[in-house]
């Protein structure tokens, strides 16, 4: 069972991983486009503003749950490097467990927000905004999914700072 889950616990990275390439790779090009719009002759769309906005949004809904699983999320290290080394273990299972729980607890929330868009659409692309609002369905799924696999075992903690970070 837990190589069944490791399993899809990785499967599931890597569409995270996919979904912030695609993402950032979207927000480069559009930005790039907003960048060479300033040079006189040059054509600006009205959409790359929008565009980069939303891109940006997917690029957090896509990574936010990499870098839960990861230990990369903020945290007060001057705390917690302070503690005993069992100690920082028990604080980073109550971190996950807060996570999980108010991951949860948003998810019929981020749910309703997603139905209640349906037939929105954007006004400067004319796409339909689901693809837009969804993110804030990803964004507590994501974070529940990778909690619960922090919580089992598959995540790592980050290394502790090593320049300067604490005192």
């Amino acid at each position: 069972m837990r190589n069944l889950f490791a399993a899809l616990v990785s499967a599931v990275s890597a569409l995270c991983r996919w979904g912030t390439l695609a993402a950032i790779g979207v927000l480069i090009v559009v930005v790039t486009i907003q960048v060479l719009g300033r040079i006189p002759g040059f054509p600006s769309p009205p959409w790359t503003e929008e565009v980069a906005r939303f891109a940006l949004v997917h690029l957090v809904a896509f990574s936010c749950g990499l870098a839960l699983l990861r230990g990369e999320l903020v945290n007060v290290d001057m705390f917690i490097l302070l503690l005993p080394k069992p100690l920082q273990t028990a604080v980073a299972r109550l971190v996950d467990v807060a996570i999980l729980v108010f991951a949860i607890a948003i998810i019929p929330g981020a749910w309703d927000y997603v139905v209640g868009s349906l037939g929105e659409r954007a006004r400067s692309i004319n796409v339909p905004m689901i693809w837009v609002y969804v993110v804030t369905l990803i964004i507590p799924v994501s974070l529940a999914f990778f909690s619960i696999a922090r919580l089992a075992g598959l995540g790592r903690d980050s290394a502790p700072p090593s320049h300067g970070e604490t005192v």
